[in-house]
Formats: structure tokens, sequence, C-alpha cells
């Protein structure tokens, strides 16, 4: 009988889901075998069919499917440990770029094969090289690998330049062990070849050498595969963005505006007598009803919403106004006790006099440090309730995330890829956003959109993480209570083929809640400034099962004139779209004395369960009765 046709043959995986690379790695074991049954049978090696031209035709195609497996960046090291190790790499590499153009030029129909002496030189530099060999080299990873146990190497050092390349620790091996583990199936295969040209050229029988380097390479893999695996499970599979070089409002970040805002109002203002009976502790809840006498109110826009938690803090002050255009009301304001809210400095419209007044000899009109909650066109406060899901229908799936300002409104955006085999991924592009305002026909809040206000400002702070099997197809908002609430949509798919199952999509979440039983803790500012001027990065601080209430700066840093925490609006897209992602969350970036960032967070696959170096079965040699030919149009 005669073998199956060779293409055949290098579809069928020997493992049920194995990684990509090891895939080519068992795929090759498989090849291998097959050429060394012909190699050492002797009616093919004396049926004059060109043995030698016949084997790099079978590695030319070997070569297609190695191209086929994506290359990953390299990782960002500079270790004296990577560097060597990228070094024999090297070696490997340039052996393997001359040798595939070798192949290619031999495997070319009607081509004059190449003289004998150089398919020998190509053989002895491959394996007996006295400086550079390719089996020198791949007996220098191994080396290296195992004496520095480079995976887990990386798990002990800090690596800031993960947020600005959007890898996380756990894609990173995963990355390093692709890029070794391909290098390697690279020299191991030239290696192979060979052992078996000098075969066929009658050089020796060279089986006990192949068989040799091929028990000594699965045992290598194996350990490093083990170490791979050993690291990839203790390694963290989340990322997000850090803080960018420079703050830029629209670019990076984008803010919630006039939710609770520091405003200055006269009580005589906030009660529909004009009088001043009370004092500013009073009025905890209030609107403002006139303007009495055009006094400071009237050099002012007042404050259409509801006037909260007013407190005294000095009959008289200097205010510099803000600019018609921007947010904020005050720059700074400067009480005559000496005591300050914002940072005095320079005040382009001037500084503005306020004083307190004597009426009637009994009552002191007293001027209030108030918090201003004023929804309405100038408050961009709302958040979309719209699902962000990817076209399960075509098989794509999440590939980024964001958090982006339409109008007035927040949006969750997803960008998409096409899911392949063994958890390769096509990128695609950003999902079009689906937007509205609020003023739209039909539409409701609570049900499309949420309005923070006074009473309904938390958002939850949750990471989500799909089951085992499953992947990241869709993220949304809901509301819980008061809470603005965070989701994720988990599809099923089959690794080694790629294929979705959308009709058993679900959404996901953490329903815990304030009441309940282990209620969910609150992540508190504390006298939060601005985020944007911190001088050092800002770490995530947020814990999953938590929830952060949207307020004002404080007094005495901004004169209470910005809602934090800020929104971080950076892109997340690890490896330019084309990683598998499992999860996502929905974190906060901070520290005392700062508002802090709302930020977007996503967690790469888990890769563990399929790093799978078997080692490959004994070497065995022809058998002339069971054996037969291959012939040459098969390869």
């Amino acid at each position: 009988m005669r073998y199956a046709a060779l293409l055949a043959l290098l579809a069928v995986a020997r493992a049920s889901d194995p990684s990509p690379v090891d895939n080519i790695r068992n795929t090759f074991y498989d090849l291998e075998d097959k050429l060394w049954k012909n190699v050492t049978n002797p009616e093919w090696s004396s049926s004059g069919i060109g043995g030698d031209v016949e084997l790099t035709k079978a590695f030319v195609r070997f070569d297609e499917r190695i191209e086929s497996v994506p290359r990953p960046p390299r990782p960002p090291f500079d270790t004296w440990l990577w560097l060597k190790l990228v070094e024999k790499s090297q070696i490997i590499d340039g052996y393997y770029k001359n040798f595939v153009e070798f192949a290619k030029r031999q495997a070319v129909p009607g081509s004059v094969p190449a003289p004998v002496r150089e398919w020998l030189d190509l053989a002895e530099g491959v394996l007996m090289d006295p400086k550079a060999s390719v089996a020198q080299a791949v007996r220098k990873i191994h080396d290296l690998l195992e004496h520095g146990d480079m995976f887990r190497a990386m798990l002990q050092e800090e690596h800031p330049d993960l947020c600005e390349l959007q890898l996380s620790p756990h894609q990173l091996i995963y990355d390093m062990y692709n890029t070794i583990s391909l290098t390697e199936i690279k020299g191991y295969a030239m290696m192979q070849f060979s052992w078996m040209l000098l075969r066929i050229y009658g050089k020796g029988n060279f089986t006990q050498e192949a068989s040799l380097t091929r028990q000594r390479y699965g045992e290598r893999t194996s350990r490093t595969a083990a170490a791979a695996r050993a690291a990839l499970a203790m390694a963290r599979r989340d990322l997000y963005r850090c803080d960018p070089p420079q703050h830029k409002l629209g670019e990076t970040y984008e803010e919630v505006t006039r939710l609770l805002q520091g405003y200055i109002e006269n009580e005589v203002d906030m009660n529909s007598d004009n009088t001043c009976r009370e004092n500013c502790g009073h009025y905890t809840l209030a609107k403002h009803h006139t303007c009495f006498k055009e006094q400071f109110c009237a050099q002012q826009a007042a404050c259409k919403g509801r006037i909260i938690d007013c407190n005294y803090i000095d009959s008289d002050m200097w205010v510099c106004r803000a600019a018609k255009t921007s947010n904020r009301r005050y720059e700074w304001i400067e009480y005559e006790n000496g005591r300050t809210l914002g940072k005095p400095g320079s005040c382009p419209r001037g500084t503005t006099k306020v004083d307190s007044w004597w009426r009637w000899l009994f009552w002191h009109c007293s001027y209030c440090m108030c918090l201003c909650d004023e929804p309405g066109p100038d408050s961009h406060r709302y958040f979309s309730l719209w699902d962000a899901t990817s076209d399960v229908k075509n098989n794509k799936v999440v590939t980024g995330l964001r958090l982006v300002k339409h109008g007035r409104v927040f949006h969750l955006q997803i960008s998409e890829g096409t899911l392949g085999e063994r958890g390769s991924v096509t990128p695609g592009s950003w999902v079009p956003l689906q937007k509205f305002d609020i003023t739209d026909a039909g539409l409701r809040d609570g049900v499309d959109y949420h309005t923070m206000s006074f009473e309904e400002r938390a958002i939850d702070l949750d990471e989500l993480d799909s089951p085992t099997g499953y992947i990241l197809t869709g993220v949304r908002f809901r509301m819980i209570g008061a809470h603005l609430h965070f989701e994720i949509r988990s599809t099923p798919f089959n690794y080694t083929t790629g294929r979705l199952s959308p009709a058993r999509s679900q959404w996901m979440s953490n329903d815990n809640t304030e009441g309940a039983e282990v209620p969910r803790s609150r992540l508190e500012l504390v006298r939060p400034d601005i985020p944007t001027r911190s001088a050092t990065a800002l770490p995530v601080d947020s814990k999953h099962d938590q929830y952060i209430e949207f307020t004002h700066s404080d007094f005495e840093a901004d004169a209470a004139q910005s809602t934090v925490p800020f929104i971080d609006i950076q892109p997340l897209e690890p490896i330019k779209g084309s990683a598998l992602i499992s999860g996502a969350g929905i974190i906060h970036r901070g520290t005392h004395g700062s508002g802090g960032f709302i930020a977007a967070k996503l967690f790469t696959y888990n890769y563990s369960r399929h790093i799978k170096a078997e080692s490959p079965p004994a070497f065995v040699e022809a058998d002339v009765e069971k054996d037969l030919v291959l012939p040459a149009s098969n390869f």
C-alpha cells in the first residue's frame, strides 16, 4: 500500500488543543517519522527518485506551516540572559533563512539540482560548524533557559513599559514561549534534515544520532513547556493603560461636569422670603430663588439645580471668577481670614470683592460655600446603558475597550477582530458608537441611559473574567439600585477550530450590593485634587467588588470646582487588536489626595492549558516488509 498524501498528514494534530507552536512541533514529529522511514528504506534510496530534492520539497511544505503561525512581538527585555538568548536565536534564524531559500530553489520544477558539495556544506554547517552551528545554538538556548528560569524571572521584574505596549505579564510569557519554541523548531527541523541528507549521500547511518537528537530535544522542550506553564499559572492576565506623558482633555481623559460643584450663594437668595433668619448650615438642600438687590449674584451664573450642604467660612472674600467658556465657576477664592480655596495666582478677569452684610441690625446675610447639583446642557453626566457587542454571527470577538464621550453621554466602545484557529485573531476595527442625545425621542432615563445625581452617583468597580472555554464578546452598563454596574458577555468557542457558539452566549456580572450579607466596600477619595495635577503616576488602587462615588474635588485644593474621578479615555487594545481577550473590568487609578481616573481593564486569555510539549515517540527505522516508498508526487 502507499502512504497517504503528506498534505493530509500535515492537517492532523497529535494533541487535542495545543497552542499553534506546539501543534507545529507535533506536526513535524509526524512528518519526520515518514521521512526517516523513506530515507532508511533501501528501496527508496536505490530507486533513483532524487531523495535530496524530494526531501527539500517536504521541508518547503513544512515551512509554509511555520509561516502561518502568527509572529508575536519581541519581548521588551534587556537582561543579560535574554540578550544572550536572542543572540543564539539570531544564529538559528539566519541559518534557517538561507536553508529555506536553498530548499525553495531546489524544489522549483525543472530546476537543476545543486552540486553535492553544496548540499553537504549546508548539512555540515547546521550540525558541525565549530563557531556557530545550529546544533550548538539550540543546546545553548536550552542551557540559558534552565540556567535562569527565564519565565519565572520575568514574573519577579517590574515592567512599566507593559502599560504602553499593552501587554499583560501572562501574554508576555506566552509570547516568549512562542518566540523561543518556534526558533527551536526551526533549528531542530534543520538538524533532522541534515542527518537525513548525510544518510542519503552515504556519509554514514546517522539513525542513532538522529534518534538521540530527537530524544534530547523532546526532553528539553518538555522542561521548557513545564516551566512556561508554571509561570503562566502565576502570571497576571490583566492589563490597563497608565498615565500618558501628558494629559490632554478630549484625547486622554474626559470629565463629568457640573455634577457637584463649589458655589457661592447668600442665604437671602436661598429662601422664598428673602430673609437671613438662619445660618449657612441650615441650607442642606435648597435652590436659588432670587437675586437680592443685584449683588454678587448678578455677576455669576445662578445654580439652576439644587444647592446642597452649605457652610459658612468667613464674611468677606475675593473671588477670581473663571472664564465664561470654562466648566469652572471660580479659579480661586481668598477669604479675609487668610483661608484660600484653590490655588491663588493671576486672575485674567480680575478679582471680585464679595462682602456679607447686616440687615435690620439683627440678621447677618452671610455668603455661604455650597455645592451645586445642576443638570442641563452644560452638565456632562450621562452614561449609555446600551450593549456594545461584537458580531458573533460572523465569528468576531472583542479585541479592545475604551470609554468615550459623545456629546454629553459617556459610552463603552469595543474593537472587534475575527477569531481563527488555536487562539489566533485577525485585527479588525473599532465598532462604531450607537450615538444618541438624551433629548432624542423615545429614550428613557434608567433604560437607555443613566443620569448621575447627588443620590445616584456611584459606579461599581468590578473585574470580570469568562469561564474556561469562553471568550469576551460584549460589555455594557446597567443599573442595580442607585449604582452604575458593569457586565460582560461571554461566548463559548472551540479553541482548535476557532468557531464561536453564539446561541450559548451569556451576560455575566457581580451583582453584589451594599445591602448584601457581605456588602460591597466603598473606595473613598480623601481630599481629592484634580488628577492631572499629580506629580507621580497614579497606580490602580481599586479592588474587585468595590464602588466609588463621583464627587467634588477638594475645597482647599480646587475650590470644589471639578467632578472627580476623571474618565480615562485612552484606548486599550492589546497587540493592536490581535490578542485573545477573555474578560474586562472597570477600575480606579488614584492615590491619597487625588481624584484619580475611572478606567477600563482587560484580561488576556489563559493559555496555560494549551502549552503541551509532548515527548515524541521513539525513533523507528523503516521496515522494508511494511514501509513502502513514498512517491515523489506525494511530497
